[in-house]
């Protein structure tokens, strides 16, 4: 399956229950949003928090990605008590 931001220790999604879908954000910097989806905001949105990848990077740009996790990728178990610095919410 690989690795997504949602195994990242720099990421946080939430899961808006009207919506019935999950927004996340990345507290390096990079925006993450639905690739599939064109307009904003609705592609700030998807059905499950492997949908969101990043698609800005920090400095506003487009992220031109070659896979769904950027090269500052950290998994949880790898930050060296740095934590994830946000809470991880789950439906």
């Amino acid at each position: 399956m690989g690795l997504h931001c949602s195994d990242c220790a720099f990421s946080s999604f939430t899961y808006h229950e009207d919506a019935k879908m999950y927004q996340g954000s990345c507290s390096r910097g990079y925006t993450l949003t639905n690739p599939h989806v064109e307009r904003s905001p609705q592609n700030h949105f998807a059905e499950t928090r492997e949908g969101l990848v990043p698609t800005v990077d920090p400095f506003g740009a487009e992220y031109l990605r070659t896979s769904n996790v950027c090269e500052r990728f950290l998994l949880p178990r790898d930050a060296n008590g740095r934590g994830r610095g946000h809470a991880r919410h789950h439906a």
